[in-house]
């Protein structure tokens, strides 16, 4: 089966970003990969260009205050994810025009790209739910987002 809480490491769960902008949160959750050792400086800039530039051509928030923004990395070992919370919100050029609470972040290998695709899709249904974007707001620990998303992945 198919599990988010595989890829995603509590050092690399930010229960409040500092930033307030688009691009400097991006920033914010690469960071946090590469300071967990994913990702090096170099990588972390490339990809960071390239996801701005993906973001000038198509949002990647979804709406209900949720954004996803990936892609697929030449050189990673493994898929990547990194969570970001922002309780205010932040500008994100959604596609309700509400400003994104809850960011996921997900960087795939190459040669991947079907499983990235699924791991995703499963991600976005998943946070298609009120009960569970809710529960993700009230969290307070990397932890309790882990043991969430494990629970909701379970039923």
């Amino acid at each position: 089966m198919l599990r988010i809480t595989e890829f995603l490491q509590p050092s690399c769960i930010k229960l409040e970003l500092e930033s307030n902008k688009k691009k400097d949160v991006l920033l914010e959750l690469l960071s946090l990969l590469q300071k967990e050792g994913s990702i090096d400086e170099a990588q972390k800039d490339h990809i960071w260009k390239d996801l701005l530039e993906r973001e000038k051509v198509s949002s990647t928030g979804i709406g209900s205050g949720v954004a996803i923004p990936h892609k697929i990395v030449p050189g990673l070992k493994n898929t990547i994810i990194a969570f970001g919370r922002k309780k205010k919100g932040i500008p994100f050029d959604s596609t309700d025009g509400q400003p994104v609470t809850l960011l996921f972040l997900i960087l795939g290998k190459e040669g991947s790209e079907a499983f990235h695709l699924r791991l995703l899709s499963k991600l976005a249904r998943l946070l298609q739910q009120e009960a569970f974007r809710e529960e993700l707001i009230r969290s307070e620990s990397p932890d309790q987002i882990l043991s969430i998303l494990h629970r909701w992945e379970e039923e």
